[in-house]
């Protein structure tokens, strides 16, 4: 009876030595192995596969972590990106007001100081129509709306340069 009991537990040994050699990592997963017996448990833990798949989540963790920081930083970028933007806007549309304020000031006072001369009313209107035209202009923070800015504050120039001739000559 006694050499029974011996070759059985030899036999277990053998067995349990053979399924631990067989125990991988996907089959040692602990939420799948709640309802799994002792030796299936023993197996996993001799093999090595929880400790491997801690190693392996473990390394996860850390990739997501990397990920983490990672979108963290482009987050962080895109953020000072938009706050430029929005202060180019910004600075856009009080350019766009500080050059309607002056050039109308300037318009007025041109048309105020000889009203009755036909040709430099009419230069006043084309001042106006560039002016108004750079007034219903976007803001907006595209590059194209910015070269349509610049574009249409030129032409204001042009208009008042051509003005201050005009009324340089009349007077």
């Amino acid at each position: 009876m006694m050499i029974g009991a011996i070759k059985f537990l030899g036999m277990i040994g053998v067995v349990s030595a053979l399924t631990a050699c067989t125990m991988d990592k996907a089959g040692c997963d602990p939420k799948a192995m709640r309802d799994a017996g002792l030796l299936t448990k023993m197996n996993c833990d001799f093999s090595g596969s929880y400790d491997a798949r801690a190693k392996d989540k473990e390394a996860q963790l850390a990739a997501e972590r990397q990920n983490n920081v990672l979108l963290r930083q482009a987050v962080a970028d895109m953020e000072k990106k938009n706050t430029l933007v929005a202060a180019d806007v910004a600075k856009r549309r009080a350019d766009v007001t500080n050059i309607t304020r002056s050039v109308g000031a300037y318009i007025r006072s041109v048309q105020s100081s000889n009203p009755s001369n036909a040709a430099l009313t009419a230069q006043v209107n084309a001042a106006r129509a560039r002016l108004e035209e750079l007034q219903k202009t976007p803001v907006t923070s595209g590059a194209n709306n910015a070269e349509e800015l610049r574009a249409r504050i030129q032409a204001v120039e042009v208009e008042v340069e051509k003005l201050r001739k005009q009324s340089a000559i009349l007077e």
